[in-house]
């Protein structure tokens, strides 16, 4: 270990003079940080190249955080796309309730409005398929926050998406903003495909965000 000796003051008040250690090298932490930690925590990671009909990222939610980030790639090999239902307490998916706005842009410079009332689902994967297939990055690519899914009042999840549209030809992305408005704690979340088995690939990392 590349370690030069402290000043006598410096070993006396138990401090590291930060300018006699090389900071190249590697060193190993035995003693306690204090104070509250900031930022994300790695709640859930999963990755699969299995062709399902659907997967469930559950037990993610809880009463220790609020906020939650989820990162998402789903790929799929039919043009009927994919749903994103809540699972709620005892892990059944529910049904019914799902309102949403998608507002998206294709990339020939048109756009386009999508929204549910009421509906089944959040048909956040709706419009999209087969010709996205094929491994890689492809897919549909997103970034999700939710706000106190876990809570007992109506949960929201804001996001945003890109991907390829079939019936339009061409890729897009959009602002995808919707709730639930059962008013119940949610654990998690599944993504099912409209016929099964479409979904081919799919990775998810999923992050509480640190109360302050």
């Amino acid at each position: 270990m590349a370690l030069t000796t402290l000043p006598t003051a410096a070993l006396a008040n138990d401090a590291v003079d930060n300018t006699k250690l090389d900071l190249a090298d590697n060193y190993a932490f035995t003693g306690t940080v204090s104070g509250t930690p900031q930022g994300m925590t790695l709640i859930n990671s999963t990755s699969s190249t299995t062709t399902v009909g659907q997967f469930n990222i559950d037990n993610v939610f809880s009463s220790t955080y609020k906020f939650y980030r989820v990162y998402m790639r789903v790929e799929y090999s039919q043009n009927t796309g994919f749903e994103m239902r809540m699972l709620d307490s005892s892990g059944t998916a529910r049904t019914a309730n799902y309102y949403y706005n998608d507002l998206s842009m294709f990339n020939n410079g048109t756009s386009a409005l999508y929204y549910g009332t009421n509906v089944s689902s959040w048909f956040n994967g709706r419009p999209s398929g087969g010709n996205v297939a094929g491994g890689g990055n492809r897919g549909h690519h997103y970034v999700i926050d939710f706000y106190d899914p876990y809570g007992t009042s109506v949960t929201h999840t804001f996001q945003k998406l890109m991907g390829w549209h079939d019936t339009a030809g061409f890729y897009y992305s959009g602002t995808f903003i919707g709730h639930n408005t059962n008013q119940e704690a949610h654990r998690g979340f599944t993504v099912l495909g409209n016929s099964s088995p479409n979904i081919i690939q799919h990775d998810v990392k999923v992050y509480g965000v640190t109360n302050v």
